[in-house]
């Protein structure tokens, strides 16, 4: 069975057991599809509203479009969920091969950086595509039912959360690997990602604190 298809109570004993994974990278995509799932929550409260339906129609369009967008990252975000996990039980495989002779050790070695680097893709994933959430989600955030506005700072919080232990996993892959230029170029992405994605949040959370 997939861990997405797993009730929240056995995904959270899974986690919490002696096996390695499902861990943060698994976590790290459960969390930013439940930021998601709450920034779609404050969309659905509010089409209905008199309010909402006297904006613009070009204003009503926008904002539909938003709540389309988070669908599809939330079931992107959904695949990484078990993806990751995936990616994890291919580095240890490349751990596990024989290392006896001088041609089985650089078999290896070339084996553990390969799979490292797809293992990075994962985490990556996450990564972009919750930026691309928290962009989508200032739209929600303008026109959005504001008796639910602190569920969109919740879905900030979770969304951000989300990248930074995307980061943390992209990091600790990047550690095996030799290949200097490729992980120079990944470091570059995550700072964007993160500088972006702090300014979003933190302008979300300012929105919402001082509706409070």
């Amino acid at each position: 069975m997939k861990l997405v298809d797993l009730s929240v109570k056995d995904f959270l004993n899974i986690v919490d057991s002696k096996s390695p994974a499902p861990g943060g990278g698994s976590v790290s995509a459960l969390v930013s599809a439940l930021g998601c799932t709450l920034g779609r929550m404050v969309a659905h409260l509010t089409f209905d509203k008199k309010k909402f339906k006297e904006i613009p129609e070009w204003e009503q369009e926008s904002f539909k479009a938003a709540f389309e967008e988070i669908d599809s990252y939330r079931k992107t975000l959904e695949g990484l969920i078990d993806r990751d996990t995936e990616a994890y039980n291919l580095v240890m495989a490349g751990y596990k091969l024989p290392k006896d002779t001088e041609e089985e050790r650089e078999i290896r070695k070339l084996t553990i950086e390969k799979n490292l680097k797809l293992a990075i893709e994962t985490p990556l994933e996450i990564c972009k595509i919750s930026e691309k959430t928290l962009k989508s989600l200032k739209i929600i955030l303008k026109y959005g039912n504001k008796n639910a506005i602190t569920d969109l700072g919740v879905s900030a919080i979770l969304l951000y959360s989300g990248i930074e232990g995307g980061v943390l996993n992209v990091k600790i892959n990047l550690g095996g690997i030799d290949d200097e230029a490729f992980k120079m170029e990944t470091l570059n992405q995550l700072e964007r990602i993160l500088f972006i994605s702090k300014e979003i949040k933190d302008e979300i959370l300012s929105v919402v604190n001082e509706c409070l």
